[in-house]
């Protein structure tokens, strides 16, 4: 706040600033009038409290003057009007503003005062201004770059707008914030020698702009929390004007399917969502169920059914036109837009399985504005043939003034992503620009791998024995042996079990194994932990197999026919 001027601008400044981040969401934009210069290009006149030449002023008034009655007891604000009560030229015209686009959600003015010192002079105070924004909710009509803003009507919170229609309508204003000076804010006396503070009279001017059904706040810049909240409200008044506006963020609990996918990653996962980031790379070693946690919270966030989100698996062969979209035929010599996949399903969340095997950064890179709370142009016209034809565009946020070429994303789309690490040094890389728009949340291995298993076998109705610590565990061995060469999830050993089981359901898996299921046990092995050791080195193979035949107890066949197996994946 140090750097702003002290003065009018200084608040129009901290302002803008704070009105910037509703805005962008939405695509929005404010629109102001008479917020550049601090001298006045008009004279006033201390007879009528206004303008000295109101016919100069009355379409593009440099500033809105209104009257604050000090003569009273208590301070009252109107309109300046003439002796019989009528609104004087211009009165009501609080400014104007360029809407050629129709993206104008929020227009700001400079307000000045005129107090009423007695029954025939008005008085103007120095540095007596404020900043007065009008929200809409949702964007005027489309107009021109000279729109006026008038007839204001406090209570009914409307005011006149014209546009491109032939005639002039009634607009309704959702929200209003009173924005004070940074100036010195001195108070004013009265030749009675009563005083009125600038405070006061933010008070007087906040009860007659809120006499309608608009809300009206008064905020003080030069207090950041109060620039905060401003930036809180504002949100709250563009968002109240959409429909599909989400609900509070999901509380996704943990499945009791997911083997092995700590508490701790729940947690993260809700954080992120409550801080509003809800896009995710899951990655970590292979079988820590990345896949599956990212299906249970892409149903969480999205109607609950497994048809409420699009699962796709990462490809090199992708290009920007299979997500996003592009020029395709039509027909007989036409060729038009074609969404892709990511603007046909905007509004439910979107796996992409095995990121780190597509050139992600290439086939969505028009989607990073988005990610980033921005808009951004498409670089292909609604219709081809015509050089000036609108270009489509992709919206952070849908709005109610949305065209039928922009796309937004519903409050529901999420970008969901597993990356597998052992992958990732010889596949494509997810460069510093896309990793900074997810939640990274790493799912590696159990930290009590004997537990675990312990655990599994309780679930599946496996156990032959109670558990102690003192046990034999030979299937959580293995894993650790595995791990010891390249990190696995868990997977490959609830696999390992399963079919363990399915060939002998007679096996003690706490048990070493007995030489009538050692062939079980090898053959399980290579068919749920040796497909994920594929390129291990021959070195590595050989101490391997040696380790699982010690900890296997293996026969000498047995131990041989492990170390063939291994030898056979070896590079």
């Amino acid at each position: 706040m140090a750097t702003l001027q002290k003065n009018i601008l200084g608040a129009e400044a901290a302002t803008r600033s704070a009105c910037a981040a509703p805005l962008r969401d939405f695509s929005y934009d404010r629109r102001t009038c008479g917020t550049r210069d601090l001298s006045l290009s008009e004279p006033v006149s201390q007879e009528t409290g206004y303008w000295a030449n109101p016919s100069n002023i009355s379409s593009k008034p440099p500033r809105w003057i209104v009257r604050i009655d000090g003569t009273g007891p208590d301070l009252s604000v109107d309109l300046a009007r003439n002796e019989d009560g009528q609104p004087l030229q211009g009165a009501g015209t609080v400014g104007y503003i360029n809407n050629g686009q129709g993206r104008c959600a929020l227009a700001a003015f400079r307000l000045m005062p005129s107090v009423q010192v007695d029954a025939e002079s008005y008085a103007f105070p120095s540095d007596w201004e404020w900043i007065v924004q009008f929200a809409f909710g949702k964007p005027l009509p489309v107009g021109t770059s000279g729109d006026s803003l008038s007839d204001f009507a406090p209570e009914r919170s409307e005011i006149g707008y014209k546009g491109r229609a032939d005639n002039k309508s009634n607009v309704k204003i959702q929200q209003i914030s009173l924005v004070m000076s940074l100036a010195s804010r001195q108070p004013f006396e009265l030749p009675d020698g009563r005083i009125i503070t600038y405070e006061a009279a933010t008070d007087a001017l906040q009860s007659w702009l809120s006499s309608g059904t608009a809300e009206t706040f008064a905020y003080d810049p030069s207090d950041p929390n109060e620039l905060t909240r401003l930036e809180l409200d504002l949100r709250r008044c563009f968002g109240s004007a959409i429909a599909a506006n989400p609900s509070d963020s999901p509380n996704i609990i943990p499945s009791p399917e997911l083997f092995g996918i700590p508490e701790e990653v729940y947690d993260l996962i809700n954080a992120s969502l409550r801080a509003g980031k809800r896009h995710f790379i899951f990655h970590g070693p292979p079988g820590t169920g990345k896949t599956t946690l990212a299906q249970y919270i892409a149903e969480s966030i999205g109607d609950g059914t497994s048809e409420s989100y699009t699962l796709l698996t990462g490809s090199s062969s992708w290009s920007s036109q299979d997500l996003v979209g592009g020029y395709q035929p039509l027909g007989p010599g036409k060729m038009g837009f074609i969404p892709g996949v990511m603007l046909r399903e905007f509004s439910k969340p979107i796996i992409i399985d095995e990121l780190n095997r597509c050139p992600i950064d290439k086939v969505i890179g028009p989607l990073f504005a988005v990610l980033s709370g921005h808009s951004t142009y498409l670089q292909y016209r609604v219709d081809v043939e015509d050089p000036q034809s609108a270009f489509y565009r992709l919206l952070p946020k849908a709005n109610l003034a949305m065209e039928p070429h922009e796309f937004a994303p519903g409050p529901k789309w999420a970008m969901i992503c597993t990356l597998n690490q052992a992958d990732k040094n010889q596949l494509e890389q997810v460069s510093l620009a896309m990793t900074r728009r997810f939640t990274w949340i790493r799912i590696g291995t159990p930290p009590d791998l004997r537990k675990f298993v312990y655990s599994v076998l309780a679930k599946l109705a496996l156990l032959k024995r109670p558990y102690t610590d003192l046990s034999p565990n030979p299937v959580a061995e293995a894993w650790r042996i595995v791990c010891g060469f390249r990190e696995l999830g868990a997977a490959p050993a609830i696999d390992f079990l399963k079919l363990a089981a399915a060939v002998d359901d007679s096996i003690d898996f706490l048990a070493v194994p007995l030489p009538s299921t050692q062939r079980v046990f090898v053959a399980a092995f290579a068919s749920t932990f040796l497909p994920l050791l594929d390129g291990i080195g021959k070195d590595e193979a050989v101490e391997m197999a040696s380790a699982l035949s010690s900890a296997w107890n293996l026969s000498e066949e047995t131990s041989a026919e492990m170390e063939r197996r291994l030898m056979d994946l070896a590079l």
